[in-house]
């Protein structure tokens, strides 16, 4: 019985936090863009991390601190960076479609390059080496758009 009440409580507890579902819609918005539209991915974890924090205000009505505001950017960015590269990978392990990336890697492989690599064994480091920078970009813009979010509350509280 006591099991059955601390699960109930951890499950309260998760839906009541103030910061869980701006983070996954903020995570969400910088993954759904990036789908669309992939190279303003810079553009769309900023937004990403801007929306995060004005749902938490929403949310919370209040200015959160700091430190929170840093840490909903930083799981907004974290969070969109999975979706992204979660369905990168899933998309590409069709057969079909790596062997169609493959051929358009060694196609457009420079000329006065000395060989072409066999991309069939390096395409993991490849996508491995994109997904570290995709995580790194995301969480780096998703703080940013965090901390613009925040001073942009801050300042339309003084003004009303």
């Amino acid at each position: 019985m006591t099991e059955e009440r601390e699960n109930k409580k951890e499950k309260n507890t998760l839906t009541k936090d103030p910061f869980f579902k701006p983070v996954i819609l903020g995570g969400l918005t910088l993954a759904c863009l990036s789908f669309i539209f992939a190279p303003a991915i810079f553009i769309w974890a900023t937004l990403g991390g801007y929306v995060a924090v004005r749902l938490t205000y929403k949310t919370t009505k209040e200015i959160i601190s700091l430190f929170d505001t840093l840490l909903v950017g930083l799981f907004t960015g974290i969070v969109g960076a999975t979706f992204i590269n979660l369905v990168t990978v899933i998309s590409f392990n069709n057969g079909e479609k790596r062997r169609l990336l493959i051929e358009t890697l060694e196609k457009n492989w420079p000329s006065d390059m000395a060989s072409i690599p066999n991309f069939s064994d390096v395409l993991p480091s490849i996508f491995f080496t994109a997904s570290i920078f995709v995580v790194l970009i995301s969480i780096a813009f998703a703080l940013l758009g965090a901390y613009i979010g925040l001073q942009l509350t801050k300042k339309k509280l003084k003004q009303g």
